[in-house]
C-alpha cells in the first residue's frame, strides 16, 4: 500500500539552506565588503562633487489698467507663452552667448491672475547671471506688452479728457456771458438791474457746478494714471532658504544601499561561478 505520508517525509532534493547561504557570504565577505565600500566611496565622490544649488525666483506683475477696478491687459497664458517661445531664448542668447550656456527659467502664474513668477536653479556665484536675466526677460516683456497697455490706457482716458474739455468750453462761454452781464448791470435801470443781478446769480451757479463737474472728471483721470501701471518688477530673485535637489546625505544613503545590494550580487555571483567551474572539472 502507498503511504500517503510519503510525499510529506520525502526529502528535498532543491532545499535552500540558510546555513549555505550564511557560508557563501562568509566565503565571500572580503568581495561583498570590497564591491560595497568602493560603491559608497564613489557616492562620497560624486556628493561632493555636486555643486549646492539654490532656487532663485522674481515676481512680475503684468500690465493692469484701472476703470472703475483694475483689469488686465494681458492674460497669464499669453504673457507665459510669449516669455516660453521667444523671449527667455532671445535673452539668453543675447546675454551668455548661446543658450546652453545661461540658466534656464521656468515661468509660472503667482497667486493672482496678473502675476507671473520667474524661476532659476543656481549655486550663488552663479546668483549674478540669474539676476541679469531676470531682470533682462522682465524688461523684454515690458517692452511687448507696452503698446497694448498704452493703447488701453488711452482708451480708459480719453473720454474723461473729452469731459474735461467740454466742461472747459462750457465754463469758457459762461464766463463771457457773465463779463457781458457785469457790463450792463451798470448800465440798466433798476428793474433791469434787477433782472440782469438774477442771471449774474444764475450763470454764476452753473459755473460752480461745471467747476465741481471738470473737478471730477479730472480727479477720474488722475485716479486711473495713478492706479494703472505698466509691467513691473516686483523683486528680483529671492533665495529658498534651503538648497534645492538631492541633498549630499540622501546620495550618500542612497550608495550605501546601492553598495550593499551589489555586493550581495557579486558574492553570489562569484560563489555561482566557482561552483560552475568546480562541476565542469569534476565532469571532464
Amino acid at each position: 500500500m502507498n503511504d500517503p505520508a510519503g510525499v510529506q517525509t520525502r526529502p528535498y532534493d532543491h532545499e535552500i539552506s540558510l546555513y549555505d547561504l550564511w557560508d557563501v557570504l562568509m566565503r565571500r565577505l572580503p568581495a561583498l565588503l570590497g564591491v560595497a565600500v568602493l560603491t559608497v566611496l564613489a557616492g562620497v565622490a560624486y556628493a561632493l562633487a555636486q555643486p549646492v544649488e539654490y532656487e532663485y525666483r522674481t515676481g512680475v506683475d503684468l500690465p493692469r489698467v484701472y476703470s472703475g477696478g483694475l483689469g488686465n491687459v494681458v492674460s497669464q497664458d499669453m504673457a507665459i507663452t510669449r516669455l516660453e517661445d521667444e523671449l527667455i531664448s532671445e535673452q539668453r542668447s543675447a546675454l551668455f552667448d548661446g543658450e546652453e550656456r545661461g540658466p534656464r527659467v521656468n515661468v509660472r502664474e503667482r497667486g493672482s491672475d496678473y502675476s507671473l513668477m520667474l524661476e532659476s536653479t543656481s549655486t550663488r556665484e552663479g546668483a549674478e547671471n540669474v539676476a541679469d536675466l531676470h531682470e533682462a526677460v522682465a524688461g523684454a516683456l515690458a517692452d511687448r506688452l507696452r503698446p497694448r497697455y498704452e493703447r488701453s490706457l488711452a482708451g480708459s482716458i480719453r473720454p474723461r479728457e473729452n469731459r474735461v474739455a467740454e466742461l472747459e468750453s462750457q465754463i469758457d462761454l459762461l464766463r463771457a456771458d457773465l463779463d457781458s452781464l457785469y457790463e450792463r448791470l451798470d448800465e440798466e435801470r433798476e428793474v433791469t438791474g434787477l433782472i440782469v443781478a438774477q442771471q449774474i446769480g444764475d450763470i454764476r451757479r452753473d459755473l460752480v457746478e461745471l467747476r465741481t463737474a471738470r473737478v471730477d472728471a479730472q480727479s477720474q483721470v488722475e485716479t486711473i494714471e495713478a492706479m494703472s501701471h505698466d509691467t513691473e518688477l516686483t523683486y528680483l530673485i529671492s533665495e529658498s532658504e534651503n538648497p534645492v535637489g538631492p541633498s549630499r546625505s540622501l546620495i550618500v544613503a542612497l550608495s550605501v544601499v546601492l553598495g550593499g545590494m551589489l555586493g550581495l550580487f557579486v558574492a553570489f555571483f562569484w560563489e555561482f561561478v566557482h561552483n560552475a567551474r568546480h562541476r565542469r572539472t569534476n565532469e571532464a
